[in-house]
C-alpha cells in the first residue's frame, strides 16, 4: 500500500509521512514494504487502543476475572450466551436477566410447586422470591422504566444465587447433583455456599474443575482451582455452619474440611452463619474465629498432623434480614510485613479482593449505567480534539473532577501550541458515572489517587519508588539512626523500608524503631 487512495505525489515531492525524504526514496520506494500511514495515524490507533484499555479495565472492574458476558441486541430481542447456551428476551439490564435465568436452572415447574404451598412451607429460595417481589411493587414507580433500587437481604441472596449458578455455567459447568442439592431443604445451605464459593473463584481470576461427587464418597474437596495469573493450583473446600449458633467457633467445619482428600494446597473456606450485630466489632469478630482456628493446629487426622491450609471465613447474614442492608465489615505488625505476605500469598489476596468487593453487574457491556442508559454521556476523552471556540481547536491533555464543587477542569493543547484550560459544571449523573470508575471516566486509563487504606498508600509509594536507585533510597535515610542497619538491607527491602517511613509519616504514625521485615 502506498500514498492513501486519490493522493498523487510526485516522485521528487517531500514523502507525506513528514520524515523529510522524497517520496522515491520512501514510501514511493517500490522495495519498501512498509504500509504508508497518514500523518496522525498512529497517534489515533495509539488513542483508539488506549480507550479500548479503559474500555477492559471498566469491564473487569464489575465483571471480574472470568469470561466478559457475551450478548448482542438486535431490533427484536437481546442474546446472552451462558456456556454453550443461548437466552433471549426484551432484558435492559443484566438484573432483568437473571431472574429468568434463575428459574430455568431451578425449574418453573419445580418453582410453581413451592409457591402453591403457604408462604411459611416453602423452599428459602422463594421465600427470598416473595420478599424481593415485595420490595419491587413497593420502589417500582414506573414499570418498564430503569430504576435504582438498594440491596437487600432479599435481592443480595436471590441476584447472589442467580449470578453464582451463570458464572458456574458461563466458565466451568454446573453439575445437576448441585441443583438437586440445592433444591433439597437440609443440603440447601451447603449447596448455596459451595455456588458462591465457585464464584468468588472465577472473579478473581481462576479456572475451576468441579469433582466428579457421582461416587458419593464425600471424600474429595469441592474443585480445583488454578489461578490464570500465577498457574498455581489449589483444592477448594467450603463448608457452612448451619444457623442459630451464638457463638463463632468454626473448628469443628475446618476438621470435616481437612478430612477430605486433597492433590493440591488447601484452601477451605467456612461460613459463620450468623446475624449482623452491630455491637461485635470488626476485633472482636477476628479474635474469635482466629482463636477457634488456632485451637485445631494440633489435631491429628487419622494419626497424623492435620495438613496445612488457607483458611478463609465469611460471614453472609443477609437471610437473617431480608428487608435489611446491614452488613458487617471483617493485622499485621507493620505495612513491610503486610507487603511481603500479599506477595507471597498473592491467588490468596485477590480471591478475598474478590469476596470483599463482590458485586453484581447492571450492564451487559461493562459501562456504567448512567452513560449505558443515556442520563450522562463520555464528553470528554484524553486525546480527542475538540473545538474551542475563539481559541481554535486543541487536544484534551488533562482532565480532573472537583467533587465538591461538580465541576470538570479541562486543560487543552491548542493547535498554535499555546496551552487553554476550561472549568465545565457537571451534572449529577456525570458525577455519578465518574464516581463508579474515576480511572476511566476521560475514556483512557489515569490513575485519580483515591487511597482508601494505609496500605493503598503503601502501595502507591512501592509503585512510585521501584525504580528509584539504592542511593536515592540511602539519601531519604541520611539522618536515620537506623541508617547502619538499613545500608546492609538488600536494595528490594531498603526500597520497602522507605515506603513504610513515608506511609507513618503521612499518616501521622510513630515509625517502628526496626522492621523485621
Amino acid at each position: 500500500m502506498r500514498a492513501e487512495r486519490g493522493q498523487r505525489v510526485g516522485r521528487n515531492e517531500p514523502c507525506p509521512c513528514g520524515n523529510g525524504k522524497k517520496y522515491k526514496h520512501c514510501h514511493g520506494d517500490p522495495a519498501r514494504t512498509e504500509p504508508f500511514l497518514r500523518p496522525g495515524f498512529e497517534e489515533e490507533i495509539r488513542r483508539v487502543m488506549a480507550e479500548n484499555e479503559a474500555a477492559e479495565a471498566r469491564r473487569t472492574a464489575q465483571q471480574g476475572q472470568g469470561r466478559p458476558i457475551i450478548s448482542l441486541e438486535t431490533p427484536q430481542h437481546r442474546l446472552i450466551a451462558v456456556g454453550n447456551q443461548m437466552h433471549w428476551g426484551n432484558w435492559k439490564t443484566f438484573f432483568d436477566f437473571l431472574t429468568p435465568y434463575l428459574i430455568t436452572v431451578l425449574g418453573a415447574e419445580w418453582g410453581n410447586a413451592e409457591l402453591a404451598k403457604p408462604l411459611v412451607d416453602r423452599h428459602p429460595i422463594l421465600k427470598w422470591y416473595d420478599a424481593l417481589c415485595t420490595i419491587q411493587r413497593r420502589n417500582i414507580k414506573e414499570p418498564g422504566k430503569i430504576q435504582a433500587m438498594r440491596m437487600t437481604g432479599a435481592t443480595a441472596l436471590w441476584y447472589g444465587l442467580a449470578y453464582s449458578l451463570y458464572l458456574l455455567r458461563h466458565n466451568a459447568e454446573v453439575q445437576a447433583r448441585l441443583v438437586r442439592r440445592l433444591k433439597h431443604p437440609d443440603q440447601f445451605q451447603g449447596a448455596y455456599y459451595e455456588t458462591l464459593v465457585a464464584g468468588w473463584f472465577i472473579l478473581a481470576g481462576f479456572e475451576l474443575e468441579l469433582e466428579d461427587a457421582a461416587d458419593g464418597s464425600g471424600t474429595h474437596v469441592e474443585f480445583t482451582a488454578t489461578s490464570k495469573s500465577t498457574g498455581k493450583m489449589f483444592s477448594v473446600e467450603a463448608k457452612g455452619r448451619g444457623p442459630n449458633k451464638g457463638h463463632l467457633d468454626v473448628g469443628n467445619q475446618l476438621v470435616k474440611a481437612l478430612r477430605k482428600t486433597a492433590a493440591h494446597p488447601r484452601i477451605v473456606l467456612i461460613d459463620v452463619n450468623v446475624p449482623h450485630d452491630p455491637q461485635r466489632t470488626a476485633e472482636d469478630w477476628r479474635r474469635s474465629v482466629a482463636s477457634s482456628v488456632r485451637g485445631r493446629e494440633s489435631i491429628l487426622i487419622d494419626g497424623q498432623p492435620a495438613p496445612p491450609a488457607y483458611v478463609l471465613v465469611t460471614n453472609h447474614p443477609f437471610a437473617y434480614d431480608l428487608e435489611g442492608s446491614e452488613t458487617p465489615h471483617v493485622g499485621y505488625p507493620n505495612y513491610v510485613k503486610a507487603f511481603k505476605a500479599q506477595q507471597r500469598h498473592i491467588d490468596l489476596f485477590r480471591l478475598a479482593k474478590a469476596i470483599a468487593h463482590f458485586t453484581i453487574p447492571t450492564t451487559f457491556d461493562g459501562e456504567v449505567p448512567e452513560i449505558a442508559f443515556g442520563q450522562a454521556e463520555r464528553k470528554w476523552k484524553i486525546g480527542e480534539r475538540y473545538d474551542l471556540g475563539g481559541q481554535g481547536t486543541g487536544t484534551l491533555m488533562a482532565a480532573s473532577v472537583a467533587e465538591e464543587r461538580k465541576e470538570v477542569m479541562l486543560t487543552f493543547q491548542t493547535d498554535t501550541a499555546g496551552v487553554a484550560m476550561a472549568r465545565v459544571p457537571m451534572t449529577d449523573a456525570e458525577l455519578s458515572a465518574y464516581r463508579s470508575h474515576p480511572e476511566t471516566f476521560f475514556g483512557v486509563i489515569r490513575p485519580v489517587g483515591s487511597l482508601k487504606s494505609e496500605m493503598d498508600l503503601f502501595e502507591w509509594f512501592h509503585d512510585s519508588l521501584k525504580d528509584s536507585t539504592r542511593a536515592q533510597h540511602l539519601a531519604f535515610f541520611k539522618d536515620s539512626p537506623e541508617l547502619a542497619r538499613l545500608s546492609a538491607l538488600s536494595d528490594e527491602d531498603l526500597l520497602l523500608e522507605r515506603c513504610q517511613s513515608m506511609t507513618y509519616a503521612v499518616a501521622l504514625k510513630p515509625t517502628p524503631a526496626r522492621s523485621s521485615g
